[in-house]
C-alpha cells in the first residue's frame, strides 16, 4: 500500500469519515520521511503540524532535572503524535524522535481547525483523538501512582506488543520508570 493509499484507508476507516470528505481531507496532506534516530520535534521548539504515522515507529521524551531521558509516549503506525502543536501555541515540552525509519503524514495545525469548522464530523473525530491522548496520558499517571514496576510492565507489554518488540529496552524503562537492568530482570522474571 502506498503513501495516499494509506493514508485514505486511515480517514475512512479509523475515522469512519465517508469517501467524498476523506478525499477532501487527503488534499491538505504532505508526506515526510525519516530516518532511524531522527530527531523530528525539538523540545522548547515552536511547531505548527500534527504527524500520522503511516509505517514507523516514533517517541516522545523530555529531559528531566538530572539529565536523565524519559519517554512520555510511542506512536506506531496509524497513531498520532505532535498534539501539543494542536493544543497549544507554547514550545513543545518534548522532543520527537524516529526509533525506526518512519514515514508520515503531516498537516498543519491550521488546516485542522479550519476543516474542523467545515465539517463538525471531522471536528468530533479530532475532539475523540484529543481525549483518547489525553486518557492515555492519564491511566499512565494513576499506573505510576497506584502500581508497582512489575504490574506496569505487564500492562503495558499486553496492551503494546510491537512496541516491546520494537522499541530499545532502555526506552521502555524509561517509559515505566526503572532502570533497562530492573526491565531486564522483569522480563526474565514474566514470560508473555
Amino acid at each position: 500500500m502506498n503513501k495516499q493509499e494509506a493514508l485514505f484507508s486511515y480517514l475512512s476507516s479509523q475515522l469512519s469519515l465517508d469517501k467524498e470528505i476523506a478525499q477532501q481531507i487527503e488534499g491538505f496532506f504532505t508526506f515526510v520521511q525519516f530516518e532511524a534516530g531522527k530527531e523530528i520535534i525539538r523540545m522548547g521548539a515552536k511547531t505548527d503540524s500534527m504527524y500520522l504515522v503511516l509505517k514507523g515507529l516514533v517517541r516522545a521524551f523530555y529531559i528531566d532535572e538530572n539529565g536523565s531521558e524519559i519517554t512520555k509516549c510511542f506512536a506506531k503506525e496509524n497513531e498520532w503524535f505532535g498534539f501539543y502543536s494542536y493544543l497549544s501555541d507554547e514550545p513543545s515540552p518534548f522532543f520527537v524522535e524516529t526509533l525506526e525509519k518512519t514515514e508520515a503524514a503531516v498537516i498543519k495545525t491550521a488546516s485542522i481547525r479550519t476543516l474542523c469548522q467545515k465539517m463538525p464530523a471531522l471536528a468530533q473525530n479530532v475532539s475523540d483523538l484529543v481525549n483518547q491522548a489525553y486518557l492515555q496520558t492519564d491511566k499512565k499517571a494513576y499506573n505510576f501512582a497506584s502500581k508497582e514496576a512489575k504490574e506496569r510492565y505487564i500492562d503495558f507489554a499486553r496492551e503494546n506488543p510491537e512496541i516491546i518488540r520494537r522499541a530499545k529496552q532502555e526506552h521502555i524503562a524509561s517509559y515505566l520508570g526503572i532502570t533497562p537492568s530492573s526491565l531486564s530482570r522483569l522480563k526474565r522474571e514474566i514470560k508473555l
